[in-house]
């Protein structure tokens, strides 16, 4: 067996309430002293006038708050504690601890309750009061508190041979009280699972690994036994003496945890069977059902054959007309479906947790790029469009009942380009402003019915197409700089074309111009002297424009407000010749700054 220690809780202990505390005295047997307040004499004494007096007395204590029958709550331990005040003598003596019918009218000598056991004598040593004397009374209170009346009643007294003695009667503190714990023990456990899979819907599934997370949860009604210890039992199906055991600590109840198998448990190929139990760190819950798998971590060791009648491998397939592949098994029988992809990344198998830890299982096989066979080894057909146009390799692998993968064959081709015809791209593309797109399929297509637009990594419109193919898209870019526009038309027979892409440029610099002294674009033209102010003149590129921030030569900036136009007008006069450089970018009204533009200019 492999096992750790509990971290389950031990149960609180808790104080139980008093029903009824009394004395008698064989001088007036017919007289109760109940809930006393001061000392209560216990055992023969001699009052003031120097008369004889014999005393016992009785507790009795509710234990209803400790069981219930519907939940099999029950008491763990009890204890009873008292204590003397004082002693005639303090020589070692001892008190007698009885349990007794529950009282039905006040308590009195001659209409005591009837002694039913002797619980256990508490023995004092020599010497001063004992102020704390303790006896454990487990047995009694379970059964107290599991009987209908809950009631644990108790009788205190000197043994026979030394009730009589007036040299051992003492005095006992009121104050006289019981403790016990109680539990509920766990709950069977519920909703297994062995790996992702739920015990109740799928029976021995495959798994490929020896050491799968084997789920459960597990119950307790006790408030304080907020985590439980699981004890795991897994055994070779139809061996249970070959029963292995392992335990989880700290699974939460209520909220499925699951524990791994540990190594060295588990053999390829084995089938085995599994229960498990939950643990407060008092008792244990009864089994759960037993739940079983199938081990397999062998892979097929076979890559499947792919073929496909109108995209031959290694020659140039029909542009407009999806491939048809056929997948086989390459003869391995274990083969439950395949797996194809066009980049050759295969995604990993894995479920999620949900609601209360659980497992939350998907079939494989209705995620993209997977298809089931129609039995065991079986072939299947798909049907697909290639990524784009030029080579193209379609990876495949087959799996076993386990996902166990196979070697993976690599299926290339040649796609012709069936892109569609894209035009009305504007140059420039200005910020925030629409612009309409036409858009009509390539000549090799046979019909097409819808495109998908994306601008960059948005998510893809569709746009649908009149009966002649064609369609129109106003599209308007919010971002400045480059923009890649993406275009492809959808054909009724399920081709997807290969994509029209547009890269768009954004420029929301401000245009400069100036008679005086021209911009230089490579020319080395010059205008104007020194001493000769020119005027240069800023317009917008982007919506309400509010101002322009310039810098000569890279000097100071300067702000100047925009005309309702937008535009707006510097003079400036050269000191010295040559080449100079005027940068200036314009802020918007919601205060947003946009590109710079740098305008190189000669003065002569």
């Amino acid at each position: 067996m492999l096992s750790a220690s509990s971290a389950a809780a031990a149960p609180p202990i808790q104080q139980v309430p008093q029903v009824s505390l009394a004395y008698t005295d064989a001088t007036t047997p017919t007289t109760s002293y109940p809930q006393p307040t001061g000392e209560l004499p216990l055992g023969s004494w001699l009052d003031e006038q120097g008369t004889a007096h014999k005393s016992r007395i009785y507790a009795s204590f509710d234990l209803a708050g400790f069981a219930a029958k519907d939940t099999g709550k029950h008491v763990v331990a009890g204890w009873f504690l008292f204590g003397e005040t004082s002693a005639t003598s303090y020589v070692p003596r001892t008190v007698e601890v009885w349990q007794t019918a529950t009282p039905t009218a006040p308590v009195t000598w001659r209409r005591a309750p009837a002694e039913k056991k002797l619980l256990g004598t508490v023995a004092t040593s020599a010497g001063g009061p004992a102020s704390y004397l303790r006896l454990d009374l487990n047995s009694a209170a379970a059964s107290a508190a599991a009987s209908g009346g809950h009631t644990l009643s108790l009788e205190l007294r000197l043994s026979d041979a030394d009730e009589a003695n007036t040299a051992l009667g003492r005095r006992l503190s009121p104050r006289m009280l019981m403790y016990a714990t109680s539990n509920t023990a766990p709950g069977a456990p519920t909703d297994l699972y062995s790996q992702q899979y739920t015990c109740a819907d799928k029976a021995r599934p495959y798994l490929g690994t020896l050491t799968p997370p084997l789920t459960a949860m597990l119950h307790d009604a006790d408030a304080n036994d907020e985590y439980l210890t699981g004890t795991y039992a897994i055994w070779p199906a139809g061996h249970p003496e070959q029963r292995t055991e392992f335990t989880s600590n700290t699974m939460t109840k209520d909220r499925g945890r699951a524990a791994s198998v540990p190594p060295g448990v588990l053999a390829d190929g084995g089938t085995y069977a599994w229960q498990v139990r939950g643990g407060d760190g008092t008792e244990l819950s009864a089994w759960s059902k037993p739940c079983a798998f199938h081990v397999d971590v062998t892979r097929p060791t076979a890559a499947p054959v792919v073929t496909s009648a109108n995209f031959p491998e290694g020659q140039i397939g029909p542009g407009g007309v999806p491939a048809e592949f056929t997948l086989t098994s390459n003869s391995t029988a274990d083969v439950e479906g395949y797996q194809y992809s066009w980049t050759q990344d295969f995604p990993v198998d894995g479920w999620s947790d949900g609601p209360n830890g659980l497992p939350q299982w998907t079939d494989p096989y209705t995620l993209p790029g997977r298809v089931r066979a129609p039995q065991l080894g079986g072939a299947v057909k798909v049907t697909l469009s290639p990524p784009d146009a030029g080579p193209a390799t379609l990876f495949v692998r087959s799996l076993d009942r386990a996902g166990n993968p196979s070697p993976t064959t690599s299926y290339r081709f040649h796609v012709p380009t069936t892109m569609p015809v894209v035009t009305g791209l504007p140059a420039p593309v200005l910020l925030d402003t629409p612009f309409t797109l036409q858009l009509a399929p390539n000549a090799s297509l046979a019909a097409v019915d819808s495109y998908t637009v994306q601008v960059n990594y948005d998510t893809p419109q569709t746009v649908a197409a009149a009966a002649d193919g064609t369609a129109s898209v106003t599209l308007a870019l919010a971002g400045a700089g480059g923009s890649m526009i993406t275009v492809r038309s959808h054909s009724p027979n399920g081709w997807v074309s290969s994509s029209n892409r547009l890269f768009a440029y954004v420029d929301t610099s401000p245009t400069v111009t100036s008679e005086t002294y021209p911009e230089d674009t490579g020319s080395g033209a010059a205008g104007g002297g020194v001493g000769v102010t020119g005027v240069f003149t800023f317009a917008p590129k982007v919506k309400n424009t509010a101002s322009y921030t310039y810098a000569l030569d890279f000097g100071a900036e300067t702000t100047v407000a925009a005309a309702a136009d937008g535009t707006a007008q510097v003079s400036w006069t050269p000191d010295t010749s040559g080449q100079h450089i005027l940068s200036v970018y314009p802020t918007d009204r919601d205060r947003r700054t946009h590109e710079t533009y740098y305008y190189y200019f000669n003065v002569s």
